[in-house]
């Protein structure tokens, strides 16, 4: 029975490789907009519908990555700032992620009403890590995942939305649990083309925590993209469907614009965010002239 459940074991992380290809290494940079929107939510007659008025924040979303030599794993930046509401905008978001083994991620926060810089505590030995932006998105959710932080399982197959996908398991390693708030994940991944259509999110207590579920995807060229989702907190019974309503691939950033200097100084940050904007309105008018052709 070994020499199977090894091969499975390997074709699970084999598999999970592809999605890393295909999710985190298939662009170099990316320009967003993106809407977030959170409520708290019941249930009656099997249906799910907000308990208030969901919270909604608007914000454009910068990153670039490159993989350093002799590395399977990239060093990534990415900024994400709030441009609506009106109450919360100019918060702002830093995130470094390194290829380093054991590196965690740097996050900072922003927050204008105290003209501060906050870091983002990564989880020690309870708490989850910061939410983004107020949403059911965690920092950890937001981070990269690396294949070398986790053991594989294949669980077999199923459907998500129509889609063949496999079911595995993920267990974060010794390593990579001290920094967790996961005992364990299941994802869903689709066949074709190797991304991720949902993950089941236990905690460390192995209670069903979160629901993460891919609503649509898009291909921009040669990648393929989750433009809409939700992230469903099980236990607070909170939700954040959030949506990327412009995305362009490829942008040329500058390195300095996905540093601190642009949490704090406006004006650098804006004249960066104009230009790199600009990139996001062509994209638009070549797709509407695309569409347009017979």
């Amino acid at each position: 029975m070994a020499a199977p459940t090894a091969s499975l074991a390997q074709d699970a992380r084999e598999i999970m490789i592809k999605v890393d290809d295909a999710t985190n290494h298939s662009y170099s940079s990316s320009v967003r907009l993106v809407k977030f929107s959170t409520c708290r939510y019941s249930i009656s007659g099997g249906k799910l519908s907000c308990a208030e008025k969901p919270r909604v924040v608007i914000f454009e979303s910068f990153s670039k990555s490159h993989r350093p030599p002799g590395r399977r794993d990239n060093d990534n930046k990415g900024l994400d700032v709030i441009i609506q509401p009106i109450s919360d905008k100019n918060t702002a978001m830093l995130s470094w992620g390194y290829a380093e083994d054991d590196k965690a991620t740097d996050f900072w926060v922003y927050l204008p009403v105290l003209s501060k810089v906050r870091r983002i505590v990564s989880v020690a030995d309870s708490g989850e890590s910061g939410a983004v932006f107020g949403s059911e998105v965690s920092a950890e959710d937001a981070d990269v995942k690396k294949v070398r932080d986790y053991t594989y399982e294949m669980l077999g197959e199923d459907t998500h939305r129509g889609r063949p996908v496999w079911k595995i398991e993920l267990t974060p390693t010794a390593s990579r649990s001290k920094r967790s708030y996961y005992g364990r994940i299941v994802s869903y991944v689709d066949k074709e083309r190797f991304i991720v259509l949902k993950e089941d999110l236990y905690d460390r207590t192995g209670r069903h925590y979160k629901q993460y579920s891919v609503l649509e995807v898009e291909q921009f060229g040669e990648v393929w993209m989750a433009t809409k989702a939700v992230m469903n907190n099980l236990t607070k019974r909170r939700i954040t469907h959030w949506e990327h309503s412009d995305v362009v691939l490829n942008v040329d950033i500058d390195d300095e614009f996905l540093s601190q200097r642009s949490l704090t100084d406006f004006a650098y940050r804006e004249r960066h965010m104009q230009l790199y904007r600009k990139y996001l309105t062509q994209e638009k008018v070549g797709t509407q002239q695309a569409a347009a052709k017979p």
